[in-house]
């Protein structure tokens, strides 16, 4: 919450006298803070014959660490026609990769993986439900 805290101390002694100090407590982060993954928004559904590039989600991404701690890498499970592309800053967008079939997928479960910097790194995942729509 805070890089540092300022605090005014003040002694006082039995015979009346008394003193104040300034005291500066600087606060270094550690990495407490694992990623959090927001779907802003989704589809459930997605026809078969959507072109490469059709958005399925979009993501927000943050960590409450700072520095590398709150530096944060996204990615997808591998073997599925998805991607994922930084549209901003903590942003991203789940497309597809290639055409779906439906024909021999009906449906996935396409989990997203956010991981910070920090060491140990610490993570946490969400998961897309997309089915696939015949045509």
């Amino acid at each position: 919450d805070a890089d540092f805290y300022e605090l005014e101390v003040q002694a006082l002694d039995g015979g009346g006298l008394f003193d104040t100090a300034e005291v500066y407590i600087s606060v270094t982060d550690v990495n407490d803070n694992a990623p959090h993954i927001a779907v802003r928004s989704s589809l459930s559904e997605i026809s078969e014959d959507a072109p490469s590039g059709t958005v399925v989600a979009l993501l927000h991404v943050q960590d409450r660490d700072s520095g590398a701690n709150g530096q944060v890498r996204c990615s997808l499970e591998t073997g599925v026609p998805f991607r994922l592309r930084s549209s901003r800053r903590n942003y991203y967008s789940v497309e597809t990769s290639r055409e779906l079939d439906r024909e021999k997928v009906s449906e996935y479960n396409v989990t997203v993986r956010a991981a910070d910097g920090g060491s140990p790194a610490l993570w946490s995942s969400a998961v897309l439900a997309l089915r696939v729509l015949d045509v």
